[in-house]
């Protein structure tokens, strides 16, 4: 009986302490601290939320620069159905979906005789990402200026401005996020 006293005295001390005193702590450290990144990172633009600066959004108009595609569940950029298509790449299905995107870049990039990007056609394993190459970026300058009637030097700057460039200048490649360059590209619409 002794030991079983001292077990669950043990169990209560380790619950409290792992089970409510250390969350709390964090939770208040994460809330005084850095309170943007532990509520989501999210973009609000005049009281309103447009999104998180790390999920990908479904862009799909014309006239506004497109996300690297998203395999989730349910629907493109669903956090609670991430994940990869699983496709192999030799396969059949995995050939059709690539197919489709091309013709829907082509749809709107008729005279286009440019290569694409493979980040534009392919998802990423999560489907979550927020970001595009800049190469990605810049192959739909023609199209997003035809459609939006924004200059292609404006939505270059545009381009340049929302770059995160390599870390450290070495590693990872320059990579543009693709919410914040929407949200740059409706205030000069």
């Amino acid at each position: 009986m002794k030991y079983i006293k001292k077990s669950l005295l043990i169990f209560t001390i380790l619950t409290v302490i792992t089970g409510v005193i250390y969350p709390m702590t964090v939770t208040a450290f994460a809330q005084i601290f850095v309170n943007n990144k532990a509520n989501g990172s999210i973009i609000e633009e005049d009281g309103k939320k447009l999104g998180s600066e790390y999920v990908g959004q479904n862009f799909t108009n014309p006239d506004y620069f497109w996300s690297r595609p998203s395999n989730s569940v349910d629907y493109p950029y669903n956090g609670l159905g991430s994940s990869g298509s699983n496709s192999s790449p030799t396969g059949k299905d995995f050939e059709k979906v690539i197919e489709e995107r091309i013709k829907l870049y082509e749809k709107y990039d008729e005279d286009s005789n440019k290569k694409i990007p493979v980040d534009l056609i392919t998802a990423s394993a999560s489907g979550l990402d927020p970001h595009i190459s800049l190469n990605g970026a810049k192959y739909q300058v023609d199209r997003v200026a035809k459609y939006s009637n924004v200059s292609k030097d404006k939505l270059m700057k545009l381009i340049e401005k929302n770059t995160e460039r390599k870390f450290v200048g070495i590693f990872g490649e320059d990579k543009v996020n693709i919410l914040k360059l929407n949200i740059d590209l409706d205030k000069i619409k």
